[in-house]
């Protein structure tokens, strides 16, 4: 039985600020009931093969932002498995984020009840489908500010995105500060542009 844990994702990248936490992965050759859930990304070392072999987008960010802390048989699991097939996922998964994010804003429009909730889908949708796009161009970016790092960025102020990304953190964690009403009008007028910026990108997709 081997043990392989790492640290991946916004530490690696050293983007760090009050609001981030450090992602644990466990890549376990057995199951092993002493891993929280709560605290580590549990992947069976059959399953990250599988994820290796479709190229899928979680496989590319393992392999360009994690780094091993511990391993029970000296090895380096992710590293030994080498580059991961090529992506060609990328049109198919941000039709998939932005159908999401228009779902979201449009339940949103409808009732502000689950305002928070919403926000935060509609930032997962955002930073899922620019974290894709980029990753589909050859040119992967991961961090939470993906939308606006890209070469074709989002016309959007960071103080304005950062609404959406407060949304998720306090949706997903519990922390930060209650939204105002006045905020959540703001992310629903920037919506539109949300959407128009994703169908330029993918003008053949889904968002109308």
């Amino acid at each position: 039985m081997s043990t392989h844990l790492y640290a991946f994702g916004s530490v690696c990248r050293g983007e760090i600020d009050r609001a981030s936490d450090i992602d644990l992965l466990a890549c376990l050759s057995k199951p092993q009931p002493e891993y929280n859930p709560e605290k580590f990304s549990i992947y069976s070392h059959a399953r990250i093969q599988e994820l290796w072999l479709e190229g899928n987008p979680f496989s590319w960010h393992l392999h360009l932002e994690s780094k091993l802390i511990f391993s029970s048989d000296g090895a380096d699991f992710l590293y030994d498995l080498g580059e991961p097939s090529r992506y060609i996922k990328s049109l198919e998964d941000c039709r998939k984020f932005s159908l999401l994010f228009l779902e979201s804003y449009r339940a949103l429009m409808q009732s502000n009840i689950s305002s928070i909730f919403h926000l935060s889908c509609m930032f997962l949708a955002t930073r899922n489908f620019a974290t894709c796009y980029s990753l589909g161009k050859d040119k992967p970016i991961f961090s939470r500010l993906s939308p606006l790092q890209l070469e074709q960025k989002l016309s959007v102020a960071a103080e304005d995105f950062d609404i959406y990304t407060r949304a998720r953190i306090l949706s997903t964690r519990g922390y930060g500060s209650v939204m105002s009403g006045s905020e959540v009008e703001r992310a629903k007028n920037i919506a539109p542009v949300i959407i128009d910026w994703m169908s330029e990108l993918i003008p053949e997709g889904v968002v109308a």
